[in-house]
């Protein structure tokens, strides 16, 4: 599949939080509707999390709000170093990246090192992996790459 295709349909907006209890009250107040559970994303054992290529601690509570055409992603740093601490620490809270669901995710990496844009952490979770690029790419924004298996 061309690099092209891939990038046609944002699936997420991703947005990093102080406390995600607060904000999905907020959203949640906003939109008129629920935010899923809470979860917490697992330890590196089961994930593999890599942050600017070494194995990390990172982990985050995330909750979903799903709309008609996107997914809204509240991202709350907890525990060791990550993209999404980062991000807080620097930035504030905010739209942390725009996710595009992916076929063949070694290929969209290597497709995007050509390109002269790295990865910046990736790892898995159940049922998928993901990827960030690297905040310093030409991109202008973080891009997160998923990937779903059956």
């Amino acid at each position: 599949m061309s690099k092209a295709v891939e990038f046609r349909r944002v699936v997420q907006v991703g947005i990093v939080v102080r406390s995600i209890e607060r904000s999905i009250s907020v959203w949640e107040n906003l939109l008129g509707l629920k935010a899923s559970n809470i979860v917490e994303t697992e330890p590196h054992e089961k994930t593999g999390m890599k942050y600017r290529g070494k194995a990390a601690e990172g982990r985050a509570k995330l909750a979903f709000l799903q709309l008609e055409n996107i997914t809204i992603e509240l991202i709350e740093p907890v525990g060791g170093p990550s993209t999404w601490r980062e991000f807080l620490e620097k930035h504030g809270e905010g739209i942390h990246h725009i996710a595009f669901n992916v076929s063949d995710m070694e290929s969209v990496k290597s497709n995007l090192r050509k390109m002269g844009i790295g990865i910046e952490q990736e790892g898995g979770f159940t049922g998928g992996s993901y990827a960030y690029t690297d905040p310093k790419s030409p991109l202008g924004i973080i891009i997160e790459l998923l990937t779903h298996h059956s």
